[in-house]
């Protein structure tokens, strides 16, 4: 195990900072397509409510691995059949693993951000908005300045728990080649034949990064959310249910 631990143990320090990046890269996207969902959810507009609706439904539906298979595989496999030149240079950046991979959990960690969202913006009592256009202040205005601010502090807590689930689920990727910390797991075992020692070792290094991420997280939030105002009471039973939920 020593000898094993010295041998790779960079290499796998390696894989661990691949896979925080390709998170960090995915729940950007999440937290961006999230968002507007959310929003598209909130509409007064019939078509944008259906629209999020479907779009969390369907990708809170198909599992992550299955997703990226459809990314990495199938998009550019159809523009090429297809042999339209627009669709082959559209689909031309999925053939780039870390670019496929980190698309893939971003657009399926977003259907549960953007439940989370808008959860959170329910939180918040409608006198804020109110309150904003009073103040002359249209709704989108109102809404960047007074309502999204409080949100996205309710929000924080589950996003940071969707932060982990993603970091954990990035392992998927090494089913095409991406260099994580479960890729490099998997080239260690069969470069020395020790399967226990090897995935053991990568066990290790996902509970040792989730136990920091976790500490780092916890004090984020009381650095930003320190009072947990009456907002984050209303949204509890909502934002803790679609937590547990994708913790299942």
């Amino acid at each position: 195990m020593l000898e094993f631990a010295r041998e790779y143990f960079w290499l796998y320090c390696t894989g661990t900072l691949i896979g925080i990046g390709l998170t960090a890269l995915s729940m950007i996207g999440s937290v961006f397509i999230g968002l507007w969902i959310a929003l598209a959810r909130l509409s007064g507009n019939r078509a944008l409510r259906t629209a999020g609706s479907i779009y969390v439904a369907f990708f809170r539906g198909i599992p992550p691995l299955v997703l990226l298979y459809i990314i990495y595989f199938g998009l550019p496999t159809v523009a090429q059949q297809l042999n339209n030149a627009f669709l082959i240079a559209l689909v031309e950046p999925l053939n780039n693993r870390l670019f496929a991979a980190t698309v893939a959990f971003a657009i399926n960690s977003a259907a549960y951000s953007a439940e989370i969202i808008r959860a959170a913006i329910l939180s918040v009592p409608s006198s804020q908005l109110e309150a904003g256009r009073s103040f002359g202040m249209h709704h989108a205005l109102a809404m960047r300045r007074i309502v999204l601010p409080q949100a996205l502090k309710v929000a924080f807590p589950p996003l940071g728990n969707e932060f982990i689930t993603v970091l954990k689920g990035t392992s998927l990727a090494s089913v095409i080649g991406v260099t994580e910390l479960m890729r490099t797991a998997q080239m260690a075992a069969s470069a020395t034949f020790q399967n226990l020692t090897a995935y053991t070792f990568a066990g290790v290094f996902y509970v040792v990064l989730v136990v920091m991420l976790q500490l780092i997280l916890t004090a984020l939030e009381n650095r930003f959310t320190p009072k947990r105002p009456k907002a984050m009471k209303n949204a509890g039973p909502a934002v803790t249910a679609l937590t547990d939920e994708r913790h299942q």
